[in-house]
């Protein structure tokens, strides 16, 4: 093994630490000064050729990324833009402002500014969003030894991470197969591909959406899928790491969302940023929060003669929102993949509810019983006992239907899922808790 070069004392004026850096694979530059100052950023990067400046870039967060767009000279962008890949610039360059975007385009060549603008023009989350336009097609009337000779011209294009299949076009470019590359490798020469190639090719529209991309790649293991137009003509193509993403950003997403979280924040989110993306959701939930307090205060007075009951408010209502968020997060997962065919919502329905029974019961005779032997009144431990059964049959109800009506709505059921649950879990928790207290105490009195 060879020697290993310690790493220099981080500090930004220490150019020994700058020559060390510049050294470094392009994801470990992109950690070391993730956190700097742009104008420090920008300085380290200017000693960086284009073709790593543009890895490193990619590497870092989006909102780096965007101010170094703002920020850096027009001239040494057009020079890194042309070492991306088409769908990472259309990405970076949809979220500058216009009259920068602008300038930027000027500077580019034409061929090239025409292609991004082509890609900015289709919607971020959709296949003409985020494929690339690097594909390699050949005209299906081409020999084996003419394909290979044009492949010969086609360097740049060689180093596409979608090379794992040749597109076959007609002369209006419709895609008409698929050739492996295997394939044009161990023909006869005299051959032409229109003869070997694949006729059945699976392909996607400019507008199919990402979510129903990912499905595809999931259930079929594709490595790379082309993209088309209206016209059957070829766009580009996605490949699987642009599907990997997706499925991070989705899952991702789904998961913050479900918390009350705009679905687009990380730990490198600026802080004035994080507080408007939560705040309006944290009033969401102080509404909830006052809706379920309402009720309480519906039965203040039955609260007040058995302060007992007070104790077993949040154990019911805690119980029924954690039940309905264990069924919650299967749904929303399998609905978010698909898993769910459209006749399946019975089924499911049916077992939460056998689930929400049996849990209920097996919860409930534990807290009912604890209840009576600790105030020695059975009273006080049928109520409990009824109310958590209740609750949790409707939570494991609520953590289905919800989902479920809400993707009926068009509406994105990770987005309030979590807080329509919490509601109903909090407010039917008491409302059914205390008012089988009220109703039963008048009949067999607790001691206060």
């Amino acid at each position: 093994m060879g020697d290993t070069v310690e790493k220099p004392n981080t500090h930004v004026d220490d150019p020994g630490w700058i020559e060390w850096l510049v050294t470094q694979h392009p994801h470990d530059i992109a950690v070391e000064i993730r956190y700097l100052e742009i104008i420090v950023i920008r300085r380290i990067l200017g000693k960086l050729p284009n073709a790593v400046t543009s890895d490193v870039i990619l590497e870092l967060p989006p909102h780096v990324q965007v101010e170094l767009f703002e920020s850096m000279r027009v001239s040494r962008l057009s020079g890194i833009i042309g070492e991306m890949f088409s769908d990472d610039v259309a990405d970076l360059l949809g979220q500058i402002s216009a009259e920068r975007l602008e300038k930027i385009m000027e500077q580019l060549p034409p061929t090239e500014a025409r292609e991004i603008a082509d890609l900015l023009k289709y919607e971020e989350d959709t296949a003409g969003g985020i494929m690339q336009t690097e594909v390699i097609s050949i005209p299906e009337s081409l020999t084996i030894s003419e394909t290979i000779e044009k492949l010969r011209g086609m360097e740049d294009l060689m180093e596409t991470e979608g090379l794992f299949y040749i597109y076959v076009t007609d002369e209006n470019d419709r895609l008409r197969g698929v050739l492996r590359v295997r394939d044009l490798l161990f023909s006869k020469p005299h051959l032409k591909v229109r003869d070997i190639m694949i006729r059945e090719v699976r392909a996607v529209s400019v507008r199919a959406d990402q979510e129903e991309i990912a499905r595809m790649f999931k259930h079929y293991n594709f490595p790379v899928v082309p993209v088309v137009d209206d016209f059957q003509r070829l766009r580009g193509i996605v490949t699987s790491d642009d599907v990997m993403d997706i499925m991070e950003e989705e899952a991702t997403e789904d998961m913050q969302r479900m918390i009350g979280l705009s679905g687009e924040e990380s730990t490198n989110t600026p802080w004035k940023e994080a507080v408007q993306k939560r705040l309006p959701w944290l009033y969401v939930n102080l509404l909830t929060a006052f809706m379920a307090g309402a009720v309480v205060a519906m039965f203040e007075s039955t609260i007040a003669q058995y302060a007992v009951l007070a104790v077993f408010l949040p154990i019911i209502a805690g119980q029924g929102g954690n039940a309905g968020t264990q069924v919650l997060t299967i749904v929303v997962r399998s609905l978010a993949l698909g898993d769910i065919p459209d006749n399946g919502q019975r089924s499911i329905i049916l077992k939460e509810l056998v689930v929400g029974v049996l849990n209920g019961l097996a919860i409930g005779i534990v807290v009912g019983v604890i209840a009576w032997f600790w105030k020695g009144n059975i009273t006080l431990g049928v109520i409990v006992f009824a109310a958590m059964v209740l609750n949790m049959v409707g939570a494991g109800l609520a953590g289905v239907v919800i989902p479920f009506g809400l993707k009926a709505l068009r509406i994105d059921p990770a987005l309030a899922s979590a807080i329509m649950l919490t509601t109903v879990t909090d407010v039917v928790g008491f409302f059914l808790f205390l008012g089988f207290a009220a109703l039963a105490l008048t009949m067999f009195p607790l001691p206060a």
